[in-house]
């Protein structure tokens, strides 16, 4: 199966199936920051650290092209590590990933406080959405997809399984935390609350936050959004796997009618 990106010496370039929502010729969200994870997670791994935030700034259109990653080790303490991925186009600048690792102490305490919730259906008990909503983009055709509740193609909160099924790089199998980075991005299709047909929404930026490993393939988004003023809005997931939630997920929202849009660009 073609990958998402190919290595290229030491650049990766985007294949046909890298194309997102609004352009086929435009990068994906989900390979932006699931490329930038690659990096952090194996500076993760070298130092024994977990990765406890992600959060990834996206500047700039991507178009289906090579890229460079640079990785920075800002802070090197025993406790904590903060990364920083850039993402580069040539010599411009088009994402950036801020990450904090955190050195494991060995032992958690209880919660006193937490709530015995009922597990999730699995990925095997959902169901597929319409045909026509998995072209959403072309890399979405390559993501397999189980609704537990809500749907993709109405307004409204929904859960949803989501699994990257073709390699994020050629020759290299994707791992849980690269699967649950990829699924985070569409955390605000999942819970869409406009007609696509008459706005657009776009997330600058996107963080999570996670409280352990996750430690499958399949990945559960159990999202919301909210609308605020101006174009503003937000939308927030719960991240999961069969064993239960392992990490939250903020997007900073911004809509747009379409027919303003198309003015700007006329």
């Amino acid at each position: 199966m073609t990958a998402i990106f190919k290595p290229e010496g030491s650049l990766f370039r985007a294949t046909e199936l890298a194309g997102g929502p609004w352009s086929p010729d435009m990068l994906q969200g989900s390979a932006t920051t699931a490329l930038m994870t690659r990096n952090v997670e194996r500076l993760a791994g070298d130092s024994g650290f977990a990765v406890r935030r992600l959060t990834f700034d996206l500047w700039r259109p991507a178009g289906l092209r090579a890229f460079a990653t640079r990785t920075e080790l800002l802070r090197d303490g025993r406790k904590a590590k903060t990364v920083q991925v850039r993402l580069m186009d040539g010599e411009t600048e088009i994402g950036r990933c801020t990450a904090l690792l955190t050195a494991s102490s060995g032992e958690s305490p209880k919660d006193p406080f937490a709530k015995t919730v009922a597990a999730d259906k699995a990925p095997e008990a959902g169901t597929p959405p319409p045909a026509f909503a998995q072209k959403w983009s072309r890399y979405f055709q390559n993501v397999s997809v189980r609704l537990i509740e809500g749907a993709l193609e109405k307004p409204g909160p929904a859960a949803a399984w989501m699994r990257l099924d073709a390699p994020l790089v050629e020759g290299e199998a994707n791992t849980p935390l690269l699967q649950a980075v990829q699924s985070a991005d569409f955390s605000s299709g999942v819970a869409q609350i406009v007609d696509m047909r008459e706005w657009t929404f776009i997330n600058p930026e996107i963080s999570l936050y996670f409280c352990r490993p996750p430690e499958d393939e399949w990945i559960l988004i159990r999202a919301a959004t909210r609308v605020g003023a101006n174009g503003a809005g937000l939308t927030t997931a719960t991240l999961s796997d069969r064993k239960g939630p392992f990490a939250e997920v903020m997007q900073a929202m911004s809509f747009e009618r379409r027919e303003a849009v198309q003015a700007q660009a006329s």
